[in-house]
């Protein structure tokens, strides 16, 4: 009896000294631990002329989109999220970077709000 009442004990602080040892090792590890680069944290390429390039043929294409965009509001004398999207098959979000950038331009205007929001060519 006085046998297993021992097990149970060293078992229980066995459980015991691993969970605050698991507890303790996360905690030092967060504070104290090797520091590594983020997956997110853009280095320095600017230099890299692969960068350039590859960033510039971006920037191309997007403008090509835009002008795209554009021809098509004035050719059906709006245009909605979803018809840009259908232009390109292209995501809601890339489609709503595209409208917004043509309404900072100046191109283009928004009109309503939710669902129903539509933006048409500027008058000029």
């Amino acid at each position: 009896m006085l046998a297993g009442i021992l097990l149970s004990m060293n078992i229980i602080f066995l459980v015991i000294g691993l969970v605050v040892s698991f507890g303790v090792g996360i905690v030092v590890g967060r504070t104290v631990g090797p520091a590594r680069p983020s997956l997110f944290v853009e280095e320095d390429e600017s230099d890299d002329p692969r960068f350039a390039a590859a960033k510039q043929a971006v920037r191309a294409r997007t403008e090509r989109r835009l002008a795209k965009i554009l021809a098509k509001a004035k050719a059906d004398g709006r245009i909605t999220n979803d018809g840009a999207e259908e232009l390109f098959c292209i995501s809601d979000r890339t489609a709503s970077v595209y409208l917004s950038e043509l309404t900072k331009r100046g191109d283009l205007e928004r009109q309503g709000a939710g669902r129903g929001t539509f933006y048409t060519p500027k008058e000029g």
